[in-house]
């Protein structure tokens, strides 16, 4: 029942018995219909509370029951900027919208990481449209004045930007033979998140519009 119908019913039922109560002012009459109204009264409370409790808990009525939200995938992702690890993310001068990132992969028979930078540049709507991805090198293998000047070799070529949170859709394209992107997975509870790949360096989970991630 939505909350606004039970707060209609409990308020009729308040009026009722205190109607019912007021015209049997016998003792014993008037005591059977306060414990009455109270059993009433708590009986509803605890429907709302259950209620509420639902509304936390992520979910919302559909038109065929209720869904969790985190039991589709999201259509898009929200990214924030912060001064940890979405730094560069916001809105070029045309009004596209770009991300520039670090990213990973590790080879399970060599043992070896290697070190990417990526610049993703989206439409207003958060699709993809184009990508630059470099590779630096296998970690270890080649100087850390390599990697900066990479990386800021890409950010000049975005031209006059503006940091800023976006939305952005998921998207997966291929480079040096990997899958790179913000890639959704379901849970083994059901639920979904999304991974920056191909290093599962960020994942972010609902509510989505939050942004909230973990390394």
């Amino acid at each position: 029942m939505p909350l606004a119908a039970i707060g209609k019913f409990v308020c009729l039922t308040v009026l009722f018995h205190i109607a019912y109560i007021a015209t049997n002012r016998q003792k014993v009459n008037g005591g059977a219909a306060m414990r009455n109204f109270t059993v009433v009264v708590g009986n509803l409370l605890a429907t709302v509370r259950r209620s509420a409790k639902m509304r936390t808990t992520g979910y919302i009525p559909r038109a065929h029951g209720e869904v969790s939200l985190s039991a589709i995938p999201p259509e898009k992702i929200h990214l924030i900027p912060d001064d940890f690890h979405i730094r560069h993310v916001g809105h070029l001068a045309d009004g596209r919208l770009f991300l520039v990132d670090s990213q990973l992969s590790f080879d399970g028979k060599t043992r070896a990481t290697r070190d990417y930078v990526c610049t993703f540049i989206f439409d207003v709507d958060g699709h993809l449209i184009d990508h630059q991805i470099d590779l630096h090198g296998e970690r270890g293998a080649y100087p850390q004045s390599k990697a900066k000047e990479t990386f800021d070799r890409h950010l000049a070529a975005l031209g006059a930007a503006t940091v800023a949170a976006i939305w952005i859709r998921p998207f997966t394209v291929m480079a040096f033979g990997l899958d790179f992107g913000f890639v959704p997975r379901q849970l083994d509870d059901g639920g979904w998140c999304v991974e920056s790949m191909p290093g599962n360096t960020l994942a972010f989970y609902p509510p989505w519009e939050e942004g909230g991630y973990d390394t």
